[in-house]
Protein backbone atom coordinates (compact mmCIF):
# COMPACT_ATOMS: atom_id res chain seq x y z
CA UNK A 1 0.00 0.00 0.00
CA UNK A 2 1.19 3.39 -0.85
CA UNK A 3 1.95 6.13 2.17
CA UNK A 4 1.08 8.62 -0.34
CA UNK A 5 -1.75 9.10 -3.32
CA UNK A 6 -1.33 11.38 -5.84
CA UNK A 7 -4.49 12.67 -7.38
CA UNK A 8 -4.41 15.62 -10.75
CA UNK A 9 -8.02 16.93 -11.09
CA UNK A 10 -8.48 19.87 -13.33
CA UNK A 11 -4.71 21.04 -12.60
CA UNK A 12 -4.98 21.23 -8.50
CA UNK A 13 -2.80 17.66 -7.59
CA UNK A 14 -4.02 16.19 -3.74
CA UNK A 15 -1.41 14.29 -2.24
CA UNK A 16 -2.64 12.24 0.54
CA UNK A 17 -0.88 11.33 3.53
CA UNK A 18 -1.77 7.28 3.76
CA UNK A 19 -1.33 5.60 6.79
CA UNK A 20 -4.42 5.99 9.03
CA UNK A 21 -4.26 3.50 11.00
CA UNK A 22 -1.56 5.48 12.81
CA UNK A 23 -3.40 8.78 11.80
CA UNK A 24 -0.77 9.62 9.04
CA UNK A 25 2.25 9.72 11.08
CA UNK A 26 5.31 10.90 8.52
CA UNK A 27 7.12 7.88 8.57
CA UNK A 28 10.92 8.48 6.51
CA UNK A 29 9.31 6.60 3.59
CA UNK A 30 6.65 9.14 3.58
CA UNK A 31 8.73 11.79 4.04
CA UNK A 32 11.33 10.98 0.82
CA UNK A 33 8.02 10.41 -1.32
CA UNK A 34 6.61 13.72 -0.36
CA UNK A 35 9.67 15.61 -1.16
CA UNK A 36 9.61 14.05 -4.61
CA UNK A 37 6.25 14.43 -5.47
CA UNK A 38 6.18 18.38 -4.49
CA UNK A 39 9.51 18.77 -6.41
CA UNK A 40 7.92 17.08 -9.34
CA UNK A 41 4.60 18.89 -9.07
CA UNK A 42 6.80 22.24 -8.80
CA UNK A 43 8.02 21.96 -12.26
CA UNK A 44 5.03 20.42 -13.61
CA UNK A 45 2.98 22.94 -15.91
CA UNK A 46 -0.07 20.59 -15.26
CA UNK A 47 -0.08 21.37 -11.70
CA UNK A 48 -1.86 24.30 -11.71
CA UNK A 49 -2.35 24.43 -7.31
CA UNK A 50 -1.20 22.06 -4.72
CA UNK A 51 -3.33 19.90 -1.70
CA UNK A 52 -1.84 18.26 1.21
CA UNK A 53 -4.50 16.43 3.39
CA UNK A 54 -4.74 13.08 4.74
CA UNK A 55 -6.65 9.74 4.43
CA UNK A 56 -9.03 8.63 7.30
CA UNK A 57 -9.64 11.16 9.99
CA UNK A 58 -7.05 12.80 10.76
CA UNK A 59 -4.35 15.17 8.68
CA UNK A 60 -1.29 13.90 10.22
CA UNK A 61 -0.05 13.51 13.83
CA UNK A 62 3.37 14.21 13.33
CA UNK A 63 6.80 12.54 12.93
CA UNK A 64 6.25 8.33 13.62
CA UNK A 65 8.33 8.55 16.67
CA UNK A 66 8.33 4.75 16.65
CA UNK A 67 9.95 4.46 12.88
CA UNK A 68 13.21 6.84 14.33
CA UNK A 69 15.38 4.26 13.92
CA UNK A 70 14.70 2.47 11.35
CA UNK A 71 16.41 2.61 7.76
CA UNK A 72 15.17 3.93 4.27
CA UNK A 73 16.92 2.33 1.07
CA UNK A 74 16.56 5.89 0.10
CA UNK A 75 18.50 7.13 2.81
CA UNK A 76 22.09 8.09 1.85
CA UNK A 77 22.69 7.65 5.44
CA UNK A 78 21.56 4.16 6.16
CA UNK A 79 24.19 2.72 4.49
CA UNK A 80 26.30 3.76 7.51
CA UNK A 81 23.93 1.69 9.84
CA UNK A 82 26.26 -1.45 10.12
CA UNK A 83 29.67 0.19 10.01
CA UNK A 84 28.41 2.78 13.07
CA UNK A 85 24.73 2.15 14.39
CA UNK A 86 24.93 5.06 17.39
CA UNK A 87 26.27 7.69 14.32
CA UNK A 88 24.93 6.41 11.50
CA UNK A 89 20.89 7.05 13.35
CA UNK A 90 21.68 9.88 15.39
CA UNK A 91 22.80 11.33 11.51
CA UNK A 92 19.96 9.87 9.60
CA UNK A 93 17.38 11.56 12.45
CA UNK A 94 18.83 14.57 11.44
CA UNK A 95 18.61 14.15 7.98
CA UNK A 96 15.08 13.16 8.11
CA UNK A 97 14.81 16.23 10.02
CA UNK A 98 16.55 18.58 7.06
CA UNK A 99 14.40 16.31 4.42
CA UNK A 100 11.13 17.28 6.04
CA UNK A 101 12.33 20.87 6.49
CA UNK A 102 12.45 20.55 2.47
CA UNK A 103 9.03 19.48 2.39
CA UNK A 104 7.72 22.93 4.51
CA UNK A 105 10.05 25.03 2.21
CA UNK A 106 8.56 23.84 -0.72
CA UNK A 107 5.09 24.40 0.16
CA UNK A 108 5.68 28.01 1.32
CA UNK A 109 7.84 29.20 -1.93
CA UNK A 110 6.93 26.91 -4.95
CA UNK A 111 5.36 29.29 -7.47
CA UNK A 112 1.89 27.64 -7.07
CA UNK A 113 -1.15 28.03 -4.41
CA UNK A 114 -1.06 25.47 -1.99
CA UNK A 115 -3.75 24.44 0.44
CA UNK A 116 -3.82 21.91 3.68
CA UNK A 117 -7.39 20.52 3.90
CA UNK A 118 -7.65 19.03 7.70
CA UNK A 119 -10.00 17.30 9.48
CA UNK A 120 -8.84 15.69 13.02
CA UNK A 121 -5.43 15.78 14.44
CA UNK A 122 -2.76 17.92 13.04
CA UNK A 123 0.22 17.26 15.69
CA UNK A 124 3.82 18.64 14.72
CA UNK A 125 4.76 17.90 11.68
CA UNK A 126 1.63 18.06 10.52
CA UNK A 127 0.89 21.67 12.33
CA UNK A 128 4.45 22.71 10.11
CA UNK A 129 3.21 20.86 6.65
CA UNK A 130 -0.44 22.97 7.33
CA UNK A 131 0.89 26.24 8.41
CA UNK A 132 3.54 26.16 5.31
CA UNK A 133 1.15 26.22 3.20
CA UNK A 134 -1.05 28.94 1.57
CA UNK A 135 -3.91 28.08 2.86
CA UNK A 136 -5.63 25.53 5.26
CA UNK A 137 -9.20 24.97 4.74
CA UNK A 138 -10.33 22.66 7.91
CA UNK A 139 -13.26 20.75 9.33
CA UNK A 140 -15.16 21.34 12.65
CA UNK A 141 -13.38 18.50 13.84
CA UNK A 142 -9.89 19.52 13.17
CA UNK A 143 -7.18 20.48 16.06
CA UNK A 144 -3.74 21.47 16.14
CA UNK A 145 -1.34 20.66 18.80
CA UNK A 146 2.59 21.53 17.94
CA UNK A 147 3.62 18.49 20.54
CA UNK A 148 7.26 19.39 20.51
CA UNK A 149 7.99 20.83 23.72
CA UNK A 150 5.94 17.87 24.76
CA UNK A 151 8.91 15.12 23.89
CA UNK A 152 10.88 17.65 25.38
CA UNK A 153 12.23 19.32 21.73
CA UNK A 154 12.42 22.87 20.39
CA UNK A 155 10.62 22.02 17.10
CA UNK A 156 11.35 22.06 13.57
CA UNK A 157 10.66 21.76 9.71
CA UNK A 158 10.70 25.40 10.43
CA UNK A 159 7.10 25.56 12.46
CA UNK A 160 8.22 28.31 14.62
CA UNK A 161 8.99 30.59 11.62
CA UNK A 162 5.33 29.94 10.12
CA UNK A 163 3.87 30.28 13.04
CA UNK A 164 5.14 33.85 13.90
CA UNK A 165 3.93 34.90 10.19
CA UNK A 166 0.48 33.63 10.63
CA UNK A 167 -0.80 34.43 14.30
CA UNK A 168 2.14 36.66 15.81
CA UNK A 169 4.75 36.51 18.06
CA UNK A 170 3.55 35.95 21.33
CA UNK A 171 0.61 33.63 20.08
CA UNK A 172 3.33 31.17 18.43
CA UNK A 173 5.34 31.67 21.74
CA UNK A 174 1.93 30.16 23.73
CA UNK A 175 1.22 27.62 21.60
CA UNK A 176 5.04 26.47 21.07
CA UNK A 177 5.75 26.15 24.63
CA UNK A 178 2.86 25.22 26.54
CA UNK A 179 1.60 22.61 23.32
CA UNK A 180 -2.20 23.12 24.45
CA UNK A 181 -4.91 21.64 21.67
CA UNK A 182 -6.34 24.25 19.76
CA UNK A 183 -9.73 23.79 18.24
CA UNK A 184 -10.57 24.75 14.56
CA UNK A 185 -12.90 27.70 15.63
CA UNK A 186 -10.05 28.96 17.82
CA UNK A 187 -7.58 28.54 15.38
CA UNK A 188 -9.62 30.87 12.93
CA UNK A 189 -9.71 33.59 15.55
CA UNK A 190 -6.03 33.74 15.63
CA UNK A 191 -5.49 33.36 12.15
CA UNK A 192 -4.08 29.75 11.90
CA UNK A 193 -6.87 28.57 9.44
CA UNK A 194 -8.24 30.48 6.53
CA UNK A 195 -11.88 28.75 6.98
CA UNK A 196 -14.03 25.80 9.08
CA UNK A 197 -16.61 24.33 7.30
CA UNK A 198 -18.88 21.23 8.64
CA UNK A 199 -16.59 17.95 8.22
CA UNK A 200 -19.62 16.75 6.42
CA UNK A 201 -19.44 19.45 3.69
CA UNK A 202 -15.25 19.93 3.91
CA UNK A 203 -14.98 17.57 0.72
CA UNK A 204 -17.55 20.21 -1.48
CA UNK A 205 -16.28 23.45 0.57
CA UNK A 206 -12.72 22.69 -0.16
CA UNK A 207 -13.01 21.30 -3.79
CA UNK A 208 -14.83 24.50 -4.66
CA UNK A 209 -12.32 26.77 -3.09
CA UNK A 210 -9.19 24.65 -4.59
CA UNK A 211 -11.08 24.41 -8.26
CA UNK A 212 -10.90 28.30 -7.99
CA UNK A 213 -7.47 28.93 -7.35
CA UNK A 214 -6.27 25.83 -9.78
CA UNK A 215 -8.57 27.71 -12.57
CA UNK A 216 -7.02 31.38 -11.78
CA UNK A 217 -3.81 33.23 -13.28
CA UNK A 218 -1.44 31.20 -12.03
CA UNK A 219 1.68 33.48 -12.90
CA UNK A 220 0.64 36.45 -11.36
CA UNK A 221 -0.37 33.97 -8.45
CA UNK A 222 3.69 32.83 -8.63
CA UNK A 223 4.77 36.77 -8.46
CA UNK A 224 2.40 37.31 -5.73
CA UNK A 225 3.86 34.81 -3.58
CA UNK A 226 7.16 36.07 -4.16
CA UNK A 227 6.59 39.73 -3.38
CA UNK A 228 4.83 38.14 -0.07
CA UNK A 229 7.81 36.02 0.56
CA UNK A 230 10.11 39.00 -0.21
CA UNK A 231 8.17 41.18 2.11
CA UNK A 232 9.45 39.47 5.00
CA UNK A 233 13.14 40.27 4.76
CA UNK A 234 13.25 43.18 2.33
CA UNK A 235 13.43 46.78 3.27
CA UNK A 236 10.99 48.73 1.41
CA UNK A 237 12.40 50.13 -1.57
CA UNK A 238 14.04 46.66 -2.50
CA UNK A 239 10.35 45.66 -2.31
CA UNK A 240 8.86 48.28 -4.28
CA UNK A 241 11.56 47.94 -6.80
CA UNK A 242 10.66 43.95 -6.99
CA UNK A 243 6.99 44.65 -6.93
CA UNK A 244 7.47 46.86 -10.24
CA UNK A 245 9.08 44.23 -11.97
CA UNK A 246 7.03 40.84 -11.36
CA UNK A 247 4.18 43.43 -11.70
CA UNK A 248 5.59 44.37 -15.41
CA UNK A 249 6.36 40.24 -16.15
CA UNK A 250 2.38 39.95 -15.21
CA UNK A 251 1.39 42.45 -17.42
CA UNK A 252 3.12 41.08 -20.29
CA UNK A 253 1.28 37.26 -19.74
CA UNK A 254 -1.07 36.14 -21.96
CA UNK A 255 -3.07 35.73 -18.67
CA UNK A 256 -2.83 39.35 -18.30
CA UNK A 257 -4.28 40.43 -21.79
CA UNK A 258 -7.01 38.00 -21.68
CA UNK A 259 -8.25 39.64 -18.06
CA UNK A 260 -8.14 43.37 -19.31
CA UNK A 261 -10.04 42.02 -22.76
CA UNK A 262 -12.74 39.81 -21.08
CA UNK A 263 -13.64 42.95 -18.87
CA UNK A 264 -14.16 45.10 -21.55
CA UNK A 265 -16.07 42.34 -23.14
CA UNK A 266 -17.69 42.11 -19.87
CA UNK A 267 -17.35 38.25 -19.80
CA UNK A 268 -15.39 35.80 -17.24
CA UNK A 269 -12.05 35.62 -18.45
CA UNK A 270 -10.26 32.15 -19.28
CA UNK A 271 -6.61 31.70 -17.76
CA UNK A 272 -4.01 29.18 -18.71
CA UNK A 273 -1.24 29.69 -16.87
CA UNK A 274 0.93 31.81 -19.45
Amino acid sequence: MSVLLKNLRNGALTLTLNRPDVRNACSAEMAFDLLDSLNQAAADPEVRAVVITGAGGSFCAGGDLRALGSADPRDPVAARLDSDPIMAQLEQRVHRIVTSGQITTLLHTMGKPTIAVVRGAAAGMGVALAAACDFRIVSDTAFFKTAFATIGVSGDLGCSYYLHRLIGPARAREIMMFSDRIQADAALQMGLVTKVVEDAQLDAESTAFIDRLAQGPTVAYRYIKKNLIAADAANLQAYLELEARNTYRCFETQDAKEAVQAFLDKRTPQFVGR
